[in-house]
């Protein structure tokens, strides 16, 4: 008889009642609904529990110590419905919670998730999160609307922020921890003569993500702006995870080139020099996208072999073009006084030109991503506790 035809018979046959099935090397539950879940012994083993820390809840028992035949004695549902195990090799008794082994139900597509994004364009620029200064400072009700918004626009702005060299660190130490860089802790961005980066010149600046030469690139940037009596500089953003979307549906293969092409980028001056690897676009193995590198200023000739390249430079130049497109690219006026706050592994940022004519003055400095949504999370849970 087919394979397909005996799992088709064993599936018509099985029972509905709640109750669990046992084989070689994973159990079936059936659930009171009629659904079944399947799990591997060696899963269930290596998250029972009876085996994680009391209070952190991490594994206490290295994964490779599990004996490659692990498997249970006994299993059962109790009364509350949860699934009871006594295992073989030293009669433990574990027991999962039925709502837990649904939630993590891998059998029926659980899988782990990434917390959702949003995507934007440009005619959502009023959309994106913002704030004043002083909410967000002294209101944590603010600061967490601010910082979640913040996580799933990948931008958020500031307004009425005081005009005092330092006040971007204030508020850096506030919603995360500082990335130090050899620009130093904070850095002022100012038109200089004999510059380093194109950065403190008066030119425009088409968008891009920060120091795609360093390893890990920062992935949160705090621009203060001073100063602003030049004419022209607007800031200008795209969200990258956009472009990346959109150049995916649209054209497939220049979206797989970049994902699957690493790329040198590299800066140096009299007392430095750095290097760093990535492809314009990261995703993850399910095809998530997870980053953007595109620094074009910094990228070093690509080494690619003679029949890829002029392919590759079209999938470049595609989303080169697409991320300065105006339907993606937001333009914002920034007046002394404001601050925006990017994700710089997925937003890209620059600015229109400006005059010499007057005074420009920016703070910046770099700050952890994952302390950010660390601070967020325990700062959402304060509050929650405190509405009970």
């Amino acid at each position: 008889m087919p394979a397909e035809a005996l799992t088709g018979t064993l599936v018509g046959t099985m029972p509905e009642t709640p109750g669990v099935d046992c084989g070689e090397r994973s159990l079936a539950v059936r659930w009171g609904d009629g659904t079944t879940s399947r799990f591997h012994y060696i899963w269930l083993r290596d998250n029972a529990p009876e085996l994680l820390h009391a209070s952190t809840r991490h594994r206490i028992v290295e994964t490779s110590s599990i004996p490659d035949d692990v498997r249970p004695t006994s299993a059962h549902l109790d009364e509350r419905g949860d699934l009871c195990i006594e295992w073989s090799s030293d009669s433990l008794v574990t027991t999962f919670p039925a709502s837990w082994l649904l939630d993590h139900d891998y059998s029926n597509g659980a899988r782990t998730t990434r917390n959702p994004v949003t995507t934007w364009t440009a005619e959502m620029g009023d959309e994106l999160p913002r704030a004043s200064y002083e909410q967000m400072i002294s209101d944590p009700q603010t600061r967490a609307r601010i910082l979640s918004g913040f996580l799933r626009f990948g931008v958020c702005f500031l307004d009425d922020v005081p005009c005092e060299p330092g006040t971007v660190l204030d508020l850096a130490e506030l919603i995360s921890e500082v990335r130090v860089t050899s620009w130093g802790k904070v850095f002022d961005v100012i038109s200089l003569d004999d510059p380093n980066s194109v950065a403190y010149t008066n030119l425009p600046l088409v968008v891009h993500t920060d120091e795609g030469y360093r390893n890990p690139v920062p992935t949160v940037q705090l621009q203060h702006f001073l100063r602003n009596d030049a004419e022209g500089g607007a800031a200008t953003l795209t969200d990258g995870f956009r472009v990346a979307e959109d150049l995916r549906r649209v054209n497939v293969d220049a979206f797989n080139r970049l994902a699957a092409t690493t790329l040198r980028f590299h800066i140096a001056d009299s007392t430095t020099d750095h290097e760093g690897f990535g492809p314009v676009i990261e995703t993850d193995r399910d095809g998530t996208i997870t980053g953007i590198r595109y620094s074009n200023h910094s990228a070093c000739p690509f080494m690619l072999p003679f029949e890829e390249m002029e392919e590759y430079y079209a999938a470049y130049r595609l989303f080169g073009a697409m991320r300065e497109d105006a339907a993606y690219r937001l333009q914002v006026p920034m007046p002394a006084g404001t601050m925006y706050i990017v994700d710089n592994r997925r937003v890209m940022h620059g600015r229109t030109g400006f005059t010499r004519g007057g005074a420009r003055h920016l703070q910046s400095c770099y700050v952890e991503r994952d302390e950010l949504a660390s601070r967020l999370a325990v700062l959402t849970r304060q509050l929650a506790s405190e509405s009970v």
